[in-house]
Parts: C-alpha cells; sequence; structure tokens
C-alpha cells in the first residue's frame, strides 16, 4: 500500500508511459543506441528492473499499471482458466470480471479527476471498476509505430491528456522468432532506438519536453530455447485421458488441472525423475513468486530450467519455428527488462538502484500527483529519481520524504 504525498508545486502532473515489449535490459550492449544513451544522459535509468513472475506479456504489463503482484491482480498468465468464472482467458478477454482484480493507472487518474488515453496496453480495453480511459483504442499490431507515436503527442498537445500508455510489440516477436543472440534483435534494437529518437524529437518539436514525464519499461527478457533438443512432454510421464483434464500454457511453464488427486499425478510425475523439471502443487509454490494465491493457478504448476520447454505433443512442437521465449524464473538475468525516464521531474544523469515493476505504480501516481490504489509498490525504492522543477536536479537528497512514504516503507517491508 503507498499514499500519494500532498500536491507540490513544480510537479508538471503529465506521464506518457511506453512499453518495447521483451526489451531484455542487456540489449543496450548489443549495438550503438544513441537515443537511449540521449535518454539516460538527459534523465534517469536502471541498470534493470525486476519484473514479477511468470515472465509474460500479460500479467507483467498489468503489474506496471496495477502495482500488484499476479497473484494479487489476478492475470496469471496469457492464457488461463476461471473455475469461478468457468472460462478461458485469452488475448481477446476483454470482460470486466477477468480484469477487476487490479486498478490500472487510466482508472486511478479517471477517479482523481485527470484524464487517460491508451494507445495499446493490456486491460485497456476492458472497462474496469466501472471506467475506461477517455481514450482507448482495439489492439491492431499493424498500425505502424511512427503514427502510433503522432497519435499520442496530438493527445498530448491538442487533447490535454494526463496520462498516456504507448505500445510496441518489439524487439518481442523479433526475440521470439530469431533468439536474443541474432543478428536480427541487433537490427530490431537500431530500430527501437530509432523510434524512441523520434519520440525524444517529438516532445521537443511539440515543446514537451518541460512539460511531460516520459517512462520507458518492458515487461521481461528473453532467453534463447531449442525445440528440437530440448523439450519435456508430458504425455510421455501421464496418461493424458484418464490423469489430466486439461493444461494450459507450454514452454517455460504449464498449468495442470488434474482428473484424479492431484497428489497422485504429481507422484507420477515426479517418479518420472524428468531432468530440467520442477513441479509443485498449488500449495508448494514458492513464496517468494507472489503467484498461487490465486483460484486462476491450477492445482498443479510446472516449471522448466532456461531454455526448456515443457509440451503435451513434441511432435508438434518441433514443428515451431521459434529461437527465443520468456515466461522463465523472474530471478534470471536473461529475464530481467529496462527501464528509462526523463522529464521535468526525473533526476538528470543518474542511474537508479535496481527497484520492482510494482514500484512503477506508485512512481507514476506520485508524478501525476494523485491518490493511488492499495498496492504491493514502494514509492520509497524509486523516490531518489523524483524531483521538482524547484529542486536541484542532481542534488543527493531531492525533497524530504514525508510520513506516508516511510508508512508505506514498513507495509511494503512486510509484504
Amino acid at each position: 500500500m503507498n499514499f500519494v504525498t500532498g500536491s507540490i508545486p513544480g510537479y508538471t502532473q503529465k506521464v506518457l508511459l511506453v512499453s518495447m515489449d521483451g526489451f531484455r535490459w542487456d540489449y543496450l550492449k548489443k549495438t550503438q543506441t544513441p537515443n537511449f544513451d540521449r535518454m539516460a544522459r538527459l534523465g534517469t535509468h536502471a541498470l534493470y528492473i525486476n519484473n514479477t513472475f511468470v515472465t509474460k506479456t500479460f500479467p507483467n504489463h498489468y503489474t506496471l499499471v496495477t502495482g500488484l503482484y499476479e497473484e494479487s491482480h489476478g492475470i496469471v498468465s496469457n492464457h488461463m482458466y476461471d473455475p469461478v468464472l468457468n472460462a478461458t482467458f485469452g488475448h481477446q478477454s476483454h470482460e470486466s470480471e477477468w480484469w477487476d482484480g487490479g486498478e490500472p493507472l487510466w482508472v486511478t487518474a479517471r477517479k482523481n479527476n485527470r484524464t487517460s488515453a491508451t494507445f495499446y496496453w493490456p486491460g485497456s480495453e476492458a472497462k474496469i471498476r466501472g471506467y475506461r480511459p477517455n481514450i482507448w483504442l482495439p489492439y491492431n499490431e499493424s498500425i505502424p509505430f511512427i503514427p502510433r507515436v503522432d497519435r499520442v503527442i496530438d493527445w498530448l498537445v491538442n487533447k490535454s491528456i494526463d496520462f498516456v500508455t504507448l505500445y510496441f510489440h518489439e524487439p518481442d516477436k523479433t526475440g521470439h522468432m530469431y533468439g536474443p543472440d541474432s543478428t536480427q534483435i541487433v537490427q530490431k534494437v537500431k530500430d527501437m532506438d530509432g523510434i524512441l529518437g523520434y519520440i525524444l524529437d517529438s516532445l521537443d518539436r511539440n515543446s514537451l519536453t518541460d512539460k511531460v514525464n516520459l517512462v520507458l519499461v518492458s515487461d521481461h527478457g528473453m532467453t534463447g530455447i531449442d525445440l528440437q533438443h530440448r523439450l519435456i512432454d508430458v504425455s510421455e510421464l501421464v496418461d493424458m485421458d484418464e490423469d489430466i483434464l486439461f493444461t494450459l500454457d507450454s514452454g517455460p511453464v504449464m498449468q495442470i488441472n488434474p482428473r484424479k488427486d492431484p497428489q497422485y499425478v504429481i507422484q507420477k510425475i515426479r517418479n518420472a525423475s524428468v531432468p530440467h523439471l520442477n513441479v509443485y502443487l498449488k500449495e508448494e509454490i514458492p513464496i517468494k513468486w507472489h503467484y498461487r494465491n490465486n483460484r486462476r493457478v491450477m492445482p498443479i504448476f510446472a516449471t522448466a530450467e532456461e531454455g526448456w520447454s515443457i509440451v503435451t505433443n513434441a511432435t508438434l512442437a518441433k514443428r515451431i519455428n521459434e529461437k527465443g521465449n520468456h515466461g522463465y524464473d523472474n530471478a534470471l538475468l536473461s529475464m530481467k527488462p529496462i527501464f528509462l525516464a526523463m522529464g521535468p521531474n526525473i533526476r538528470q544523469n543518474y542511474q537508479v538502484p535496481v527497484f520492482k515493476n510494482v514500484d512503477i505504480y506508485p512512481l507514476v501516481c506520485e508524478l501525476l500527483q494523485i491518490q493511488p490504489a492499495p498496492n504491493n509498490g514502494s514509492l520509497l525504492r524509486v523516490k531518489s529519481l523524483i524531483v521538482s522543477k524547484d529542486s536541484t536536479n542532481n542534488g543527493p537528497e531531492l525533497r524530504a520524504v514525508s510520513f506516508w512514504i516511510w508508512i508505506s516503507f514498513f507495509w511494503n517491508s512486510f509484504l
């Protein structure tokens, strides 16, 4: 839980939140990235941030805008089953009941009498807790990146929007297809550096650099996979007809809903002593993942070691032509994403200590000067990168920490 401080003079109270999906933290070391360097120099960056488990797109994007762990907001995977709704979730699931476990930033802004707009973001097409963004669009991957930027800039200039999201599906798509160590990913990083340059130039050209705080994040990293040689076929461990009602997901993790007693089924899997595979009863899932306490997590949960893939049909899996994936343990460096920020309320030429992606929500609420909903983040962990326009931008202590932030710190130490 976090509490925002009182309104402070010098806060512009405008934020553009940008996501480049699947941008692994060390991609920036693979090639020259003058615009990422420019943003880091003019603002703040982290070596990487710690994301949530599972390290997949929908769960981590919803964490970024709600400040909640996945077990708390309920988006526990890109595909999942809800036993109460008796329904399966996918990319086109926009019904409110899937998303009501969290309050995203565009809703928090509206509830605080601010305006919000989303150029794509998981959850942004749903009505959540009675609210929608003032402006939102149905997802369409075919829209080129430059027009996306132009539209967002127009919202900031001409529509008086206070909080805006902007989503790009790269370099994730390229990472999946060719792998994180490919020449193609190097080129795509260069391309995304160019897109960032266009964003920065557009802010300058429209006199927004001193009015809008830009926050650039990603959801997860990427690691190499080998679908010819690193497969774990569950169908070889259990009788899929007799033992299993259904499975969800494949690759780094798999949700298993057993037809028989979970203890019986998991023991069959464990008796096979398969290398590179860990299986847990739901109640055994490590607490550190903040994952098991949600009805959408199935009775048996399987995870693979980095680079290995769990499947139910190895023959079909070998036909998939992908070289990269994510979803593995969030402690792995290969799963870590980027963080950069710049603007009138962001400290310049500063590297903030590594923090959690749940902290993005209270950070943005502070920049917008709005009251956050209860969340798992901590403003204290990111306070050093925040300045008001009346502050010294490079001072070691930027402003006094309020009583409520200290309360928030001690509250979060128990979460």
